[in-house]
């Protein structure tokens, strides 16, 4: 009868070693699956439309770099200057061109761009900057932040910056008119006149 009860458990006991080595196998399976949608969903090829980039053309571009990459906290994922013969002159343009990603190098990346790049004088860096406000013709960057109360400060002490609306709480209808989403909303505009929005969501924009 011993030997029966011990014949019994080393059965049970690897039984149970195959089905956590199972467990662990499929484990395996579902996260490299989730890895490989996570990743093609990231890739703009897989998409059948996708806003890329939004390109502004910029009279300062180390005034656009300490508000997007220093203050807002974007991340500069290309950065070249570039030289082409310029028609009708004797000179050749230098432009440099910057993207910037916030969480996505693929979308809702910010392109900056100087097309008179050391030429400080050229009339395009004179060129007055003009504060519309929300009118057509002009658009607005909107960013979405969880650390506005940490990048709100270095936004108001960048060159060029100016502040319309301080962060306030805002609410908008809810997706399908179910209740309601608040928001920390800031406003400003940049050292070029673009108008800026720095917000943060305080409900999820679905219903739970």
């Amino acid at each position: 009868m011993q030997v029966y009860y011990q014949n019994l458990m080393g059965c049970l006991i690897k039984s149970g070693r195959s089905l956590i080595k199972s467990a662990l196998a499929l484990t395996f399976i579902i996260i490299s699956l989730l890895s490989s949608q996570v990743s093609a969903s990231e890739d703009p090829f897989d998409e059948k439309l996708v806003l890329r980039r939004q390109t502004l053309v910029v009279r300062d571009i180390e005034k656009s770099l300490a508000l997007y990459r220093d203050a807002i906290g974007m991340e500069v994922i290309y950065d070249q200057v570039i030289k082409r013969p310029l028609s009708g002159s004797d000179r050749e343009q230098v432009l440099r061109l910057i993207f910037l990603k916030a969480s996505n190098q693929y979308t809702g990346v910010l392109g900056l761009v100087d097309y008179e790049y050391g030429y400080p004088d050229h009339p395009a860096h004179t060129k007055p900057i003009r504060h519309e406000g929300f009118t057509p013709g002009n658009s607005i960057l909107v960013f979405n932040s969880n650390e506005l109360s940490e990048s709100w400060p270095l936004i108001e002490k960048s060159p060029g910056v100016k502040i319309i609306t301080k962060p306030k709480l805002t609410t908008y209808p809810g997706y399908g008119g179910e209740g309601i989403i608040r928001v920390m909303v800031s406003k400003f505009y940049d050292p070029d006149g673009f108008l800026v929005e720095m917000n943060q969501l305080l409900d999820p924009l679905e219903p739970q």
